[in-house]
Order: C-alpha cells, then structure tokens, then sequence
C-alpha cells in the first residue's frame, strides 16, 4: 500500500523513497505514517526535511541490508 506524500522536502524525502517508501521505513521503525510525514513537511508543522538523530542508526541499519546508501553526512544535511 501507498501513502501518500503531500511533501518532499529534502534529505527526509530521498532517504524514505530509497529505502522502499513509506511504508517500508514505518515498519522498521515502528512508527506511524504521520512521523514520516512531518519529516518532508516545512517547520514549524514538520522537520524542515531533516530526519531526527534518534532514527540514524537504524537507518542506516535499514540501507544496509538493502544495499542501498544513507550516509551520515546526507542524514546531517541541512
């Protein structure tokens, strides 16, 4: 199933779609679809496309099993 992405604000953006959309990323992080959501969305309702530290890590983990990239400098990227 899709979910829709009323916003693509960067780097949130790339990462989720790299890693298999949304629902891919909700599932391994065991966190509802409006998380994501506020990632790609403008402050002050969303992150500004930044993805919060506390999710790195298992991001990172997510890419490399799916042999994918997600650097660290990416994920800092402002």
């Amino acid at each position: 199933m899709s979910i829709e992405t009323k916003h693509k604000l960067e780097p949130a953006f790339s990462i989720i779609e790299r890693l298999g959309g949304k629902s891919a990323v909700c599932a391994e992080l065991k966190v509802a679809p409006s998380t994501l959501s506020r990632w790609c969305t403008p402050v002050p309702e969303g992150t500004g496309g930044t993805v919060p530290v506390r999710h790195w890590s298992a991001l990172q983990k997510m890419a490399k099993a799916r042999g994918v990239s997600v650097t660290l400098s990416e994920l800092a990227r402002r």
